[in-house]
């Protein structure tokens, strides 16, 4: 079996290394035959695994924020029919036809995906990988569907229905919010939220959701806010009466003088 490297440019854009990368031999952009000129940079690229490793030797790759965009793919597939198939997939599609950027070769969405997808989904998105595998958010090893075998015939698009709209977009901004907060001091020691940190989160999302809560700084401040107080604020009636008149309002930003951090 042979091994490939998925590289998520939009992350590995700012680093050393990312010029040699994509200008190893055989490296190819999976974004190239889209018409904005950008696409490149800020697209998926397929390289092989020794022309990685001799460009990045130790373990940088590993390291945030690199290994949000690192996964290796084991298959025996060659390198143009595995391309093939990672193109056929760049987006998926909703239950009433909205399409969106799958955005597989971001760890994080992967770890979304295994939360939403059915296995013949899971499967759809494999193909003929055999080994999908990659390092977790929290540093752990990870494999997107262990135990799916390859399926190397050609796959349509996934379509979400029912639930899986819901339940995938309100994931992708738990990961969204999650991303911010680590990055802008809510633990200065680290750049990763810790698993309870990001149970936090997820409970924050279903609460903006289910109350409407925009635009994004606000989400992000009641983020914030269920991480500070380990989930209390949503039972604390004081915030929540603040929540129902900033609701009748539509001043949602007045809810960012709520125990500001």
């Amino acid at each position: 079996m042979a091994e490939f490297v998925l590289l998520d440019a939009a992350i590995w854009q700012a680093a050393p290394q990312f010029d040699a990368l994509t200008r190893t031999a055989n490296a190819v952009p999976l974004y190239a035959d889209l018409p904005s000129t950008n696409a490149s940079q800020f697209g998926p690229w397929l390289l092989e695994a020794d022309a990685f490793k001799a460009c990045l030797p130790g373990d940088e790759a590993c390291e945030v924020p690199w290994r949000y965009g690192i996964s290796r793919l084991v298959t025996d597939a060659n390198l143009a029919t595995l391309a093939m198939h990672l193109e056929s997939q760049r987006s998926i599609e909703m239950e009433e036809g909205d399409r969106y950027y799958l955005r597989y070769a971001d760890t994080r969405a992967l770890d979304t995906l295994s939360r939403v997808l059915t296995p013949d989904q899971v499967r759809q998105l494999k193909g003929p990988v055999g080994h999908w595998l990659y390092v977790g958010r929290l540093g752990e090893s990870r494999e997107f569907g262990a135990g799916i075998p390859a399926d190397p015939r050609r796959h349509p698009v996934i379509v979400l229905a029912g639930e899986q709209n819901t339940r995938f977009l309100e994931l992708q901004l738990a990961v969204a919010l999650a991303g911010e907060l680590a990055t802008s001091g809510i633990d200065p020691a680290d750049s990763t939220l810790s698993a309870e940190q990001y149970r936090h989160v997820e409970a924050a999302v279903a609460f903006v959701l289910l109350h409407g809560i925009e635009p994004i700084e606000v989400q992000r401040h009641i983020a914030a806010i269920a991480i500070e107080t380990e989930g209390a604020v949503f039972a604390d009636s004081r915030f929540l009466a603040k929540v129902e008149l900033s609701k009748a309002s539509e001043q949602w930003h007045e809810l960012m003088k709520w125990l500001a951090v």
